[in-house]
């Protein structure tokens, strides 16, 4: 797959900032020359075969490489992995949602993963025991105060590791995992064709027949990596294993919760599963919008639905080849029902908070149920911005505040009389009704999301926003208008825009060398000539994307680079402050101008690296989710 340059230079220096700089040669080179072996990585880098081979283990380590072997010259060739090298930038936004969701001892394990890489479970295990055997030594603490542990013992390590598998948040590394896609298509290919088609394939028929084998045979290669889900799946998933305790207790056998998980092949070894992971930062990023707009309560709620419909969701975009040629059956979209929302529900939560209160006269109940079975198709989400909000033009049917107190010393309030259910019912309502389309009422009592025509929307809105920035209300104005009505001249715009032909040029300038804009020369004549051809202005959002997406990278590239610069002026600062007898007494240890410095680098690495972040976020909406 073709990675652009920005994108390039932003993961090398990432490497570098993580793992060094032989290992960020290494990385480079082969994003430069491609597919090459050991010999020529040490002819291009201009680093010896030790130092190639040293470079390589880290990378490897990491999962920031593929290889295989050349059939002629038996030769291991290496390619980088650039998708594993930039998700590292969002190791700590994984660490909060591990954290928020399986708690300090999850967020534990799963920092030692991404400081380890690709790590046998023995190994891990050893790791942890060393560390319990260490703080239950007396001996070693007596001067020093004892560490208070996060896990506690091996059946607590074994526990939290089952629960992170059976979120597929940890993956199995498999003999296919150091193979690059196109290598385990290639592969695949070649096995079809020898089993099903050893003579060939004719007609349209067989052609299809091909596809549908290779689509299987490669969602089989990417099943492997599930083999310890699969297991514990076998043994009851860990609701199911808590309920058999929890009865195993009422019959006088009680049992603690970490032993209830069966212990893991410690041969197998692990990683972190990155697509799942942004399957999750998607979820949170959605609940965060929803708490923007409709309050934090439906925030909760939404935040519940989305566990529950991806739960099973193993990457936010589905592959082009594996994924499309699947049964009806594996292609239908999960719903849920509103009980099962309920069940989950906090029962501490109050859901009234944030409903409307409006008697039911007042409400079309037709229209609030409205059911929509099927999701929406080719959906343009630029198209309904231009719609004005009619829906109080036949009147404005809500209660004075006056009358809505006398109906609360009544014990008249609706909200306060509806069931719990109905309460809930309510929120996910606004949720259909939002103009994202955040909820999709399928059936008379079952609720799911259409992920790609609401991802779209958000994309869209993001554009709009990045435009009114760059471009103020005028560019904004006049995007929307060559969106709604194509490609326009200058005098045709000028009149749609009500705006000055001198005014018009120089805002149209400045948002085609932003790229939000773009130009088409059309010739009068067979010369062309282009003093008496018509130039006329268009939007291509595509396009608007992915100039928006270059210059993101290059963004993140410049941040990472003034940090080095900093990094280099302050040498002798972070040197001092690197010493055993300092570290972690800066204040009282380091001069006045010292530390005045030292401080004034660590706020210039918490923005900058906080600017990486907040752009991190621009890009996993446009690319990513």
């Amino acid at each position: 797959m073709a990675v652009i340059k920005e994108k390039a230079e932003f993961c090398t220096l990432l490497v570098d900032e993580l793992y060094g700089q032989l290992p960020a040669r290494v990385y480079a080179t082969l994003f430069q020359r491609g597919k090459l072996s050991t010999r020529l990585i040490s002819q291009f880098s201009k680093l010896s075969p030790r130092q190639v081979k040293n470079g390589l283990c880290v990378l490897q380590q990491h999962n920031l490489l593929f290889y295989s072997i050349d059939a002629n010259s038996g030769e291991a060739e290496y390619s980088v992995n650039h998708e594993y090298a930039y998700n590292l930038v969002r190791a700590g936004k994984i660490l909060e949602m591990v954290d928020n969701s399986y708690g300090p001892a999850g967020r534990d394990v799963m920092q030692n993963l991404l400081l380890l890489g690709q790590t046998r479970i023995s190994d891990l295990v050893a790791a942890y025991q060393a560390k319990i055997n260490l703080a239950n030594d007396e001996n070693a603490w007596l001067n020093d105060k004892k560490p208070d542990l996060v896990i506690k013992s091996k059946a607590q390590l074994n526990s939290v590791l089952c629960r992170l598998i059976e979120a597929e948040l940890i993956d199995v590394v498999h003999s296919k995992t150091f193979k690059s896609v196109h290598e385990i298509e290639k592969q695949v290919h070649k096995e079809v064709m020898e089993f099903y088609f050893p003579n060939g394939m004719k007609g349209t028929k067989a052609k299809i027949e091909f596809e549908q084998k290779v689509a299987e045979g490669l969602r089989k290669v990417r099943e492997e990596s599930k083999t310890l889900k699969r297991k514990l799946a076998q043994n009851g998933g860990a609701s199911k294993r808590r309920k058999l305790a929890v009865g195993n207790e009422t019959n006088g056998a009680p049992e603690e919760e970490e032993d209830l998980d069966p212990a893991l092949d410690p041969r197998q070894v692990i990683r972190i599963n990155y697509e799942k992971c942004i399957v999750e930062l998607r979820s949170r990023r959605l609940v965060q919008y929803v708490n923007d707009t409709l309050g934090e309560t439906t925030g909760y709620v939404y935040g519940q639905l989305l566990k529950q419909l991806t739960k099973n969701t193993p990457r936010c975009r589905p592959d082009p080849l594996m994924d499309t040629l699947m049964s009806d059956e594996e292609k239908q979209t999960p719903s849920v029902t509103t009980n099962e929302i309920l069940d989950k529900v906090k029962t501490s939560i109050d859901l009234t908070l944030g409903i409307g209160k409006i008697p039911s006269k007042s409400i079309s109940k037709t229209a609030a149920e409205r059911l929509t079975p099927l999701a929406p198709r080719d959906k343009i989400p630029f198209m309904n911005q231009d719609d004005s909000d009619d829906d109080d033009e036949d009147g404005d049917y809500s209660d004075s505040d006056e009358e809505m107190d006398t109906k609360k010393e009544n014990g008249d309030a609706p909200v306060a009389r509806m069931s719990r259910p109905e309460q809930l019912r309510q929120h996910l309502l606004r949720l259909a009704e939002s103009q994202p389309g955040f909820v999709r009422h399928c059936g008379e009592d079952e609720w799911t999301i259409d992920f790609k025509p609401l991802m779209e929307n958000l994309r869209a809105t993001e554009l709009d926003s990045i435009i009114e920035q760059t471009s103020g209300r005028q560019g904004l104005r006049l995007t929307r208008i060559l969106r709604t009505k194509g490609k326009l001249g200058e005098q045709a715009l000028q009149s749609l825009s009500l705006m000055r032909k001198v005014d018009l040029q120089q805002k149209m300038l400045e948002m085609r060398l932003a790229g939000f804009a773009h130009t088409q020369e059309v010739p009068r004549d067979n010369k062309a000539d282009p003093k008496k051809s018509i130039f006329l202005w268009y939007c291509d959002t595509e396009q608007a994307y992915s100039s928006l997406i270059a210059k993101c990278y290059a963004t993140m590239v410049h941040c990472l680079q003034v940090l080095e610069v900093r990094r280099q002026k302050e040498k002798d600062v972070l040197s001092l402050a690197k010493r055993t007898n300092v570290k972690g007494k800066e204040k009282d240890m380091m001069r006045d101008e010292s530390y005045a410095r030292f401080a004034k680098f660590l706020k210039d690495e918490r923005l900058l690296m906080a600017e990486i972040m907040r752009i991190d976020d621009t890009l996993a909406l446009l690319q990513d989710f």
